[in-house]
């Protein structure tokens, strides 16, 4: 049986194969070992696996695998999170409190209400600066590794899964299922989002696909 980063290779070899060549070789255990420890927490065995296969993208696309967003390489990923751990580090408690009078869990508890934490690794990127990442501090009601959408436009959070191998999953049988809108861009690029919902942007679309959390 394949697995679900085999499945999406599969679907980019057929659909998207500009991706599929832009997707690097696996990052080394070392690399992986040094962001954990500069993070402070175990990683998850399926964010690790992610890095094993795959060290990102190189940057040759301008649309990414997980429908546009980018596949950030290990050290791009450790970047944006030393950005976010230093806002962390030089934010006041007060002054953190008014960042975060907008922030919200869609799902109540589920994710730490608050505009940024530490402990939310990214693995995605708009070029916007928002990211889908593992939370490694959810909230009393969520769960460890889940992945989450956080950024400076996302002050809603939603769990668009438990783990980063859910979200593969996830992502392969939404793609095999036909959802999928390839549009050719002004530059000849060509770019990847949903077809249901219509948005250009994931992260729009997430707040359509993943809206009967709220309240829950």
């Amino acid at each position: 049986m394949k697995t679900p980063m085999e499945r999406l290779e599969k679907w980019l070899e057929t659909n998207l194969q500009e991706v599929h060549a832009d997707l690097a070789p696996g990052c080394t255990e070392a690399a992986i070992a040094e962001f954990e420890r500069l993070v402070g927490k175990a990683f998850p065995e399926c964010l690790k696996d992610l890095y094993r296969a795959h060290d990102g993208q190189r940057g040759a696309t301008n649309t990414g695998l997980f429908y546009g967003l980018i596949f950030l390489p290990i050290a791009d990923a450790r970047n944006h999170w030393a950005a976010w751990k230093k806002i962390v580090d030089e934010t006041s408690p007060e002054d953190m409190k008014g960042a975060s009078m907008f922030s919200r869990s869609a799902a109540v508890g589920a994710v730490k209400e608050i505009y940024a934490n530490e402990y939310w690794v990214p693995f995605a990127y708009d070029y916007g600066g928002n990211h889908l990442g593992v939370d490694l501090d959810p909230g009393p009601r969520g769960t460890f590794g889940q992945v989450i959408n956080f950024g400076r436009d996302e002050d809603e959070k939603f769990v668009v899964a438990s783990s980063v191998a859910t979200f593969l999953e996830w992502l392969a049988d939404q793609l095999e299922s036909g959802n999928s809108n390839i549009r050719r861009e002004d530059d000849g690029g060509r770019s990847l989002s949903t077809k249901v919902p219509e948005k250009l942007h994931f992260l729009d679309s997430v707040k359509i696909l993943f809206a009967s959390q709220h309240g829950a």
